[in-house]
């Protein structure tokens, strides 16, 4: 299969691209700072083809999907993977990051989705076909004081998805959710993070990742401290999880 990752230069997406190649499958990386990237390509066993692109521009995505059409590529799966934050306080951060946040997770994953399935349209649907959209454990919380936009984009996805689900079930098209924990890496706020026993690899997130995908889940929450925590956060209290989580983000700004 064929398979098409956002943000696949680092993080998540570069690692989910390494799995899904260790399972014979061609990847498609998209991605805008290709600086590092490039002294780790030797692991994609020329399996991986680099695509330089800001999707967070519209014409930048347009222009994706006229290039696979171009050299008659058909993308098998999506994984919407690209995704930024915010910290601090929500008057204390300028409307620009704020937007970036909101464009990059909610506007160009919703269009990167729309544009794969438009080109699916009259092609046969292979088995595996589907999407998966990163969303996060913080999309079944409450909110995310100190980290507003993110947790709500965060929301969105998962929602978004759950429909998705739903709708194309019927088309045997594969949707799932993939929503992490804290992770290592140099997302806002992780980057310096202190090594704790519930804050996972990039590595682990991503096999775990892509072996739910073929499991045919629709939701993915990989360890078992995340899953734990995503249970029992349905019984705590609202307020007392806003406060919870408020205290947290403030040691991450």
């Amino acid at each position: 299969m064929n398979i098409l990752i956002t943000g696949a230069t680092r993080g998540i997406g570069y690692h989910m691209a390494l799995s899904f190649i260790k399972k014979g499958h061609k990847v498609f990386g998209i991605g805008r700072n290709w600086d590092n990237f490039y002294k780790a390509e030797k692991n994609f066993n020329n399996m991986f083809i680099p695509i330089k692109a800001d999707i967070e521009n519209f014409h930048e995505r347009i222009k994706i999907f006229s290039w696979l059409k171009e050299q008659n590529i058909k993308i098998d799966v999506l994984v919407n993977n690209a995704g930024i934050g915010s910290l601090g306080r929500f008057q204390n951060i300028s409307w620009k990051e704020s937007n970036e946040v909101i464009n990059l997770n909610i506007t160009a994953l919703t269009h990167m989705t729309e544009l794969f399935l438009k080109n699916l349209e009259n092609k046969n649907i292979s088995e595996g076909t589907g999407i998966i959209n990163v969303s996060s454990t913080a999309a079944f919380q409450s909110g995310g004081p100190y980290a507003a936009v993110y947790y709500a984009c965060k929301a969105y996805v998962k929602s978004f998805t759950a429909a998705l689900y739903e709708e194309l079930h019927s088309q045997n098209i594969k949707v799932m959710c993939l929503c992490p924990g804290p992770v290592k890496t140099d997302f806002k706020g992780m980057k310096y993070a202190k090594k704790s026993f519930y804050i996972m690899t990039p590595e682990k997130t991503a096999e775990i990742a892509v072996e739910d995908y073929f499991k045919n889940k629709d939701i993915s929450v990989p360890g078992f401290i995340n899953k734990f925590l995503t249970f029992t956060s349905k019984f705590i209290p609202r307020k007392k999880e806003l406060k919870i989580i408020k205290e947290i983000q403030k040691k991450k700004i």
